[in-house]
């Protein structure tokens, strides 16, 4: 016996059919993608009323795509504003906005921190070119040798450091490529002559930055810090015990970082297989890479303990309700305030980075780092390299003489470090 129901219950399961599809794979206008249900009713287009230029609202997930020639497309401002206008620094910020976001030789874009950092040096270049020099009428579209050797002069006279003038040189030779100019900007010998201090970054530690090597006591300084901020002291305490870099520790999500060893990073993991814990680095880390870091001593798990205590599950390790670049003003501000600088106590944040890595190095090569006074290298100073590039999170071998001096072994291989100067500065970012 049929049903007199079977056509409209076939009808009901195509259309059932037809709307699982729809939510299953929404149409979201590219190729590839499922069209709009027949069946189901659209919704009509908004479009402006009759009579008015309203323009429709943009779509909240992309920006909308800027107009040729309108009026803050930066070549437009840059063809209206002749060559050697006074408006130049209306001329560098159409520059930095068409370029500043591009790598200097990669197909690829920078971080914010690059950016920012291009954007001051730059205009405190040119302000500085062209009010303290005979430069004054200097458009940055005509940058040229000869200022640049002005400028170089000046540098030296401030007594800026060798790390420093080479990484203003390398934003210089950047920018010489933006305005056209590429290979303008020579080597740091032309500027300085070849017998010049300044003619060669130091390549290797000399001197131990630890805060021990400043006879600082580490736990008295930390207790300080704590009394004054209890947010900043668990920062600060996070870059003794891991040596994490500042803005790492601001930036440390305690609750998801603690891995198992089974989860932690294969090459992190082989480089110390007695070790079953370990700590992801990754929010706030140089150049977005992560790294994990061992968990070998009680004072490491009790620190993850009260970090997590603290902080509140998928919260970073600061103060809540504050902005990143208000915890970074705070963090130095509560370190200056209790001597941790280069004119006080001759110590920066940084210095917790160094003297993690050189008691690592100790433990495990069976004796002190070059730059604590060894001679020799210690039994297993390869070994113990090795680990403290796990450490810091290289992976090049040769970084970790940035901090531990020289090893024979590598001294043919000799890194180029960046600048190692307080992390408030602008001189570079710390390695």
């Amino acid at each position: 016996m049929v049903s007199h129901d079977l056509k409209p219950r076939a009808e009901r399961e195509r259309l059932c059919a037809a709307a699982r599809l729809s939510r299953s794979a929404p149409f979201n206008g590219r190729p590839g993608s499922s069209g709009p249900d027949l069946e189901m009713p659209m919704s009509a287009k908004r479009v402006p009323r009759p009579g008015t230029d309203r323009a429709l609202p943009s779509s909240p997930g992309h920006a909308a795509r800027r107009a040729p020639a309108s009026a803050d497309d930066p070549d437009a401002i840059l063809e209206r504003l002749p060559i050697g206008t006074r408006d130049y620094i209306r001329v560098l910020g159409a520059i930095l906005k068409k370029h500043n976001h591009e790598h200097s030789a990669k197909h690829k874009g920078v971080s914010f921190k690059t950016m920012v950092d291009r954007h001051r040096f730059l205009v405190s270049f040119f302000r500085e070119l062209r009010r303290h020099t005979r430069f004054s009428n200097l458009d940055p579209r005509q940058l040229a040798n000869r200022h640049i050797e002005v400028m170089v002069g000046r540098w030296i006279e401030r007594g800026l450091a060798t790390a420093t003038i080479h990484n203003y040189l390398s934003f210089l030779r950047t920018f010489a490529g933006w305005i056209g100019k590429p290979g303008m900007v020579r080597e740091p010998q032309y500027y300085v002559g070849t017998e010049s201090e300044h003619a060669h970054r130091t390549q290797v530690a000399t001197r131990d930055r630890s805060w021990s090597a400043r006879n600082v006591d580490i736990a008295a300084k930390i207790a300080e810090i704590y009394a004054l901020d209890p947010w900043v002291g668990l920062q600060v305490e996070l870059c003794a015990e891991f040596g994490m870099r500042g803005k790492e520790a601001r930036h440390f999500r305690p609750h998801s970082a603690v891995l198992p060893r089974e989860a932690a990073n294969p090459i992190d993991a082989a480089a110390f297989p007695e070790c079953n814990t370990f700590v992801r680095v990754s929010h706030g880390a140089k150049g977005g890479r992560p790294r994990d870091v061992p968990v070998v001593a009680e004072s490491q798990r009790a620190l993850l303990v009260r970090v997590r205590a603290a902080v509140a599950p998928g919260m970073y390790v600061g103060r809540p309700g504050i902005t990143s670049l208000q915890a970074q003003s705070r963090f130095y501000y509560v370190i200056r305030k209790c001597g941790i600088s280069k004119k006080a106590l001759g110590v920066v944040a940084h210095g917790l980075r160094h003297q993690r890595v050189n008691d690592a190095y100790e433990a495990d090569a069976g004796g002190p780092s070059p730059v604590r006074g060894a001679e020799t290298p210690p039994p297993h100073d390869q070994a113990a390299r090795q680990r403290a590039a796990r450490v810091l999170g290289h992976n090049r071998l040769q970084v970790t003489s940035c901090y531990l001096g020289q090893s024979v072994v590598l001294r043919k291989e000799a890194p180029s470090c960046p600048a190692s100067a307080d992390e408030s500065g602008s001189a570079g970012d710390p390695i």
